[in-house]
């Protein structure tokens, strides 16, 4: 008997569960959802409206935007921690440029260009360097954030009143009927980015270095080339974020986008994205973006101190990386 036998005898053998992490992770999410929505709804008669629910969207646009980074980065079996810097820098240098007197298409190109600038040192120094990940992109936050604070002086800078403004504000606040356009952007980019992970090569090629990179260098990818290229998409798709939120606000400050990176990682692996590699889903992080964003939501409603929200969202990781954890066992 050959030792594939032994192993599928051995598998036969053993007991199949009921439940499994895999369930788990694709039910846990919108059940707990939808139990959410109930409770929040019976609490309150202004939560379950067509307004709140617009303002539920509009508020998760944002993190929305960066999380379809973090995901294909954690997808590709890297950690990037930098997101809120580049949140903060390029709305800051979005608003600069349109005070400059630049067209806004001019100013938006410039911002999503500074973060496919930083998402490629982020890139370089990780995979050139071999810092590992956590430290290499957390030193490129606090430099940003930091030039950031110098660059303004610690002030928000106002952003112009004028009809080339007027576009970006519109993008950040306005509606297409009863539909905000920030919403609208962020499905047609969630649409883009499961079809490229899908349906292309360069997604494949993602998911194959994150479930391993010894494999996929024996194939013949070049790893360390991908992975730079996954953090300059992330990298820009922050910017992307960062201009969605100058937009919104009016100004650039270096405080935006404060703690924004622990709020997206935890949306990410609430949607079932593996800390692993090779593991993760573009709509289930829309779920889990949109779970976070009603909890939060759900909470200002009820008058329910923000301290209980860092609680409650931290409660809600912790639970995320526990089952993460439970399904990687079970795969070994």
């Amino acid at each position: 008997m050959t030792r594939g036998d032994v192993l599928e005898v051995d598998s036969a053998r053993r007991p199949r569960r009921a439940v499994t992490p895999e369930l788990i992770t694709t039910l846990v999410l919108p059940v707990a959802l939808v139990a959410m929505i109930i409770v929040f709804a019976v609490s309150s008669a202004t939560f379950f409206t067509i307004d709140n629910l617009f303002v539920v969207l509009r508020q998760s646009a944002v993190l929305g935007v960066a999380a379809i980074g973090a995901t294909i980065i954690l997808i590709s079996g890297r950690l990037d921690i930098s997101q809120g810097a580049l949140i903060a820098a390029s709305g800051i240098v979005c608003v600069s440029l349109a005070q400059a007197g630049l067209h806004p298409l001019i100013a938006i190109a410039g911002a999503i260009l500074l973060g496919a600038v930083l998402g490629l040192v982020n890139g370089v120094l990780t995979e050139i360097t071999r810092i590992p990940g956590f430290i290499s992109t957390l030193a490129v936050a606090l430099i940003v954030r930091g030039a950031a604070q110098v660059w303004t002086s610690g002030q928000s800078i106002a952003a112009p009143v004028t009809e080339g403004f007027d576009l970006l504000s519109w993008v950040g606040t306005g509606s297409i009927g009863p539909i905000p356009v920030a919403v609208i952007l962020v499905a047609i980019l969630y649409v883009v980015a499961w079809f490229v992970m899908r349906k292309t090569t360069w997604g494949l090629r993602s998911y194959a270095i994150g479930s391993s990179g010894r494999a996929s260098r024996v194939a013949g990818l070049r790893v360390n080339l991908h992975a730079i290229q996954v953090f300059v998409v992330a990298g820009a798709l922050s910017a992307a974020a960062g201009v969605l939120l100058a937009g919104r606000l009016g100004s650039g400050a270096a405080s935006n986008g404060q703690g924004a990176e622990f709020d997206i990682f935890a949306a990410v692996v609430l949607g079932g994205t593996s800390l692993f590699g090779g593991r993760g889903s573009i709509p289930r992080t829309a779920l889990g973006i949109v779970f976070l964003a009603t909890l939060s939501n759900g909470l200002v409603i009820l008058n329910v101190s923000s301290y209980w929200q860092g609680i409650a969202t931290g409660t809600v990781l912790l639970l995320a990386l526990a089952i993460d954890r439970w399904r990687a066992r079970d795969e070994e």
